[in-house]
């Protein structure tokens, strides 16, 4: 499939088991379930996440340009003046500079900002499966689990626009009419540099906030158990691996006694594919 050349295989979900504060084991369902959940940017830890005040590209910021932008703002917001009175507000607005100052986006960051909180949604996924971070993030502090799924099936059934997470110190350009969804997606896959240790990877559903797909028992390709999940957590997943998804890689997450990294030790499942 062309469109995932270059798509790491596979993709890793990191998940909660048993969490305090998740008395209805969401985290869980990944497993127990197949379930996927596309989060809505609202949802995120990070305030600027899927939410990051725009800016027009500056090569179209022609006066011409701005007036019909004004325009539409006026008709969307007024859509019942004529038009004589909806020119005037436009050449009004317009000799304040409110687009070279800069005051254009504020006025229409709202606006956006609730459009994308409840339309797109989001899978956020990893090409690391041994971060420390990762783990103590968004995994219990390694109490948690790790999942490797196959990223032609996580596609084929979720859809959606799937692309490497851009990192950048610099907000996004959009175009100054262009307000399709799909072009809209850069905004929901920029984050600052600080979270480039993520590596991350997301697919991004139009119309598709706080929506859950169901996976297929062959779109697991790996579990990994976090190296402070207790036993009886580990046992619990074993079993559900070994009848749900006997095809799968099982591995136990170990401390390195040498450096700061993660060993991942295979289970050893005689119906899994020979480890490499």
């Amino acid at each position: 499939m062309k469109y995932l050349e270059g798509i790491p295989q596979p993709l890793y979900k990191y998940r909660t088991w048993n969490a305090p504060n998740d008395e209805n084991k969401f985290g869980q369902r990944l497993l127990t379930h197949n379930q996927v959940y596309f989060a809505s940017p609202d949802e995120f830890n990070d305030p600027f996440d899927g939410a990051l005040p725009f800016r027009y590209k500056e090569s179209e910021m022609t006066p011409d340009n701005i007036f019909r932008k004004l325009r539409e703002m006026t008709i969307r917001s007024n859509p019942h003046l004529p038009e004589s009175e909806i020119q005037q507000i436009c050449y009004t607005r317009q000799s304040t500079g409110v687009f070279e100052n800069g005051q254009y986006w504020k006025e229409n960051y709202p606006y956006f900002k609730n459009n994308i909180n409840t339309r797109f949604g989001i899978l956020s996924l990893s090409q690391k499966r041994d971060d420390i971070l990762m783990w103590s993030h968004y995994a219990d502090s390694h109490r948690g689990y790790c999942v490797g799924l196959d990223k032609v099936l996580l596609y084929e059934r979720c859809q959606g626009v799937l692309g490497r997470v851009n990192y950048s110190d610099e907000f996004p350009e959009i175009g100054l009419f262009d307000e399709n969804p799909f072009s809209l997606t850069i905004l929901t896959t920029t984050k600052s540099t600080k979270w480039e240790y993520e590596d991350e990877y997301r697919i991004v559903r139009i119309d598709g906030a706080k929506q859950v797909i169901n996976l297929p028992n062959e779109a697991i390709l790996e579990i990994i158990l976090g190296c402070n999940m207790p036993e009886a957590d580990k046992v619990e997943i074993h079993s559900i691996a070994k009848k749900k998804f006997p095809h799968a890689r099982v591995y136990e997450s170990q401390i390195n006694l040498h450096s700061f990294k993660l060993d991942l030790l295979p289970i050893l499942n005689p119906q899994a594919p020979s480890l490499p």
